[in-house]
């Protein structure tokens, strides 16, 4: 029961933020924009900023990224947020993660590293600016940049000393993915083995069901179909079934299983998954859909159906090209050359398993 004492504008926020927390979060947005509403009414500019945040949020957590990147958007123009390097730290960085969603890496990177360094001005904006880095350094292992990507996460791991274990936990679990991202595949297993010991399914199962479908990822690219890389599937699979998870959840949680197959030649089954969940890509982040679309066409290779691969391999460029990662693109040529032949979409061709 709510103090009497407490301001309706508050009160309504903190059930807001309750409903958040329950995952129930069209309701989370509804409450969150009356409680915004009634903290300007009160003059509480605070309030407001915060809840129109928590709005932002529950938009995200749904994988609506568009109108999550519009929200934020919004607040990151407020005169409001201009007015303090926290809030425009907290802001750039929502924008950033919006602008990775959609695939628009470049400008997302250059946001990211405006908000970490806005945050970095004031020593008691710590968690704040571990925010701000750990958008940048996805951001910059996304475009493949991986120098520039490891260099930002060693000063990831300097700011990690002293926090609590979810924020270390969530700290290490980037500094990892970008070492399997390397190549350096004994620091990503030891990062996410960090990672794995400060994160809890008891404190958080949906944050253990994505650390499990992110780690599985990463140690797919690095080519371990291992049984460890099987039980992190398997985990992330039945976290993600527990708390429901978006639509956009469970298609990238498909992705990886989907890859596993493949990478264990199960090829059938693997197009088994990537053919609907292709077909359902455009709500994944492009860079994403790109990867699916990869996926397939080599799973087409394996299964002999050239001719279905090689326009999937169109497609794929297509998207890389869209996402602005060219390396990629070129990556998804060499592939293509090396796998049917240059101008060759027919034949007995051995298919690779990378």
């Amino acid at each position: 029961m709510q103090s009497p004492n407490l301001s309706p504008h508050l009160a309504a926020g903190l059930t807001a933020r309750a409903k958040w927390k329950e995952r129930d979060f069209d309701e989370a947005f509804r409450l969150a924009g009356e409680a915004s509403d009634l903290a300007s009414a009160a003059g509480d500019d605070q309030s407001w900023w915060d809840m129109q945040y928590l709005r932002a949020e529950c938009r995200r957590d749904q994988g609506r990224i568009e109108e999550y990147l519009s929200l934020a958007s919004e607040l990151n123009g407020h005169p409001l947020t201009a007015a303090s390097p926290e809030l425009g730290a907290k802001a750039g960085t929502m924008v950033a993660v919006g602008l990775q969603g959609l695939g628009r890496l470049a400008e997302a990177a250059v946001t990211a590293s405006e908000a970490a360094k806005l945050a970095a001005r004031d020593p008691d904006l710590l968690y704040v600016q571990i925010l701000a880095q750990r958008a940048l350094i996805a951001a910059l292992a996304e475009s493949r940049l991986l120098d520039d990507a490891w260099r930002e996460c060693l000063e990831l791991e300097n700011l990690l000393t002293d926090v609590d274990e979810d924020t270390a936990g969530k700290g290490y679990w980037v500094i990892g993915n970008v070492a399997f991202l390397a190549e350096r595949v004994s620091d990503g297993g030891l990062y996410h083995d960090l990672a794995a010991e400060r994160l809890s399914p008891s404190k958080d199962v949906d944050l253990w069901a994505r650390f499990n479908r992110a780690s599985a990822e990463m140690r797919l690219q690095a080519k371990l179909s291992d049984a460890a890389t099987l039980r992190c599937i398997e985990r992330a699979e039945l976290a993600t079934d527990i708390v429901g998870g978006s639509e956009r959840d469970h298609l990238e949680m498909s992705l990886v299983r989907a890859h596993w197959n493949y990478l264990n030649k199960l090829y059938q089954a693997a197009l088994d998954i990537l053919e609907p969940l292709c077909a359902r890509s455009s709500i994944l982040a492009t860079q994403t859909s790109a990867e699916a679309h990869f996926l397939l066409a080599r799973t087409l290779v394996g299964l002999g159906r050239l001719d279905e691969a090689v326009a999937t391999f169109d497609q794929t460029v297509k998207l890389f090209d869209q996402a602005a990662l060219p390396e990629r693109s070129a990556a998804v040529r060499d592939y293509l050359r090396d796998a049917v032949g240059a101008g060759d979409s027919a034949g007995d061709l051995p298919a690779r398993d990378d």
